[in-house]
């Protein structure tokens, strides 16, 4: 009988202590260190709760968007290490690739065009 040594994620994670702090409806606020067992857990059930807590870390950011600035986030790719950090509006976006575009030699409106294209569709930038 052949048997896999292929852990789940779960196996692989096993137990982590975690330091947190409690606060209760009284206002008492308790630091507790808590073990969690993930050892039982299934590799999708582990996957949603980073993809949750990945989640959490960057709508706090996206707070600060306008309405149709986090439309345009509806189908974007975020790194999980950076999820977290400040988001660039359209704007800022298509002034920081301006700038890099004129600082390369190239002209104002050329640079415009580059930069909303970079955003548009940055696999159409090819380098030749």
């Amino acid at each position: 009988m052949e048997t896999s040594n292929v852990k789940t994620l779960g196996q692989t994670i096993g137990k982590v202590s975690k330091a947190c702090k409690v606060t209760n409806t009284k206002g008492d606020a308790v630091t507790i260190v808590v073990i969690i067992d993930f050892s039982t857990s299934s590799d999708s059930d582990i996957r949603a709760w980073l993809a949750s807590d990945r989640i959490i870390a960057g709508q706090r950011p996206w707070r600060a968007l306008s309405a149709d600035e986090i439309k345009e986030l509806d189908g974007q790719t975020f790194n999980a290490n950076s999820i977290g950090t400040k988001v660039k509006s359209r704007s800022e976006q298509l002034n920081d690739l301006m700038t890099v575009f004129t600082n390369a030699g190239v002209d104002a409106t050329q640079a415009l065009a580059l930069a909303n294209a970079a955003l548009d569709n940055p696999s159409s930038l090819t380098i030749a």
